[in-house]
């Protein structure tokens, strides 16, 4: 649970490539209902950063207006070729789609990209 009691916190591995676990944090508002969601793609040019890197008041503004948020790793480069990368995304978005709504309650329906 975070600081300010908007969410809670769920990591979850939604792929496994080559041997490493790729992560998903989701961040879900405290009244269960069924949500949209934010599927929350961190910068650093590919080269760095990762899912935690989204910020405090960001991810508190998204929850107050309902979302649930996922923010998500890729493997990164120069380690990994981009089209490893593009489907790293890829797999992150289908695995909240079809996994999603069992897991945590998504509408599969309702996924913006930030």
């Amino acid at each position: 649970m975070n600081g300010t009691a908007l969410y809670s916190t769920e990591t979850y591995i939604y792929k496994v490539a080559s041997e490493h676990e790729i992560r998903a944090d989701v961040h879900r508002p405290l009244q269960p209902k069924t949500r949209a969601a934010i599927l929350w793609i961190h910068g650093g040019a590919l080269i760095f950063g990762n899912r935690k890197d989204i910020a405090a008041y960001q991810l508190a503004e998204y929850v107050k207006r309902g979302y649930l948020v996922v923010a998500v790793d890729y493997r990164l480069a120069p380690e990994t070729k981009l089209d490893q990368i593009a489907k790293d995304i890829e797999d992150a978005y289908t695995w909240v789609r079809k996994e999603g709504p069992a897991l945590f309650d998504v509408d599969p329906r309702r996924i913006a990209i930030v």
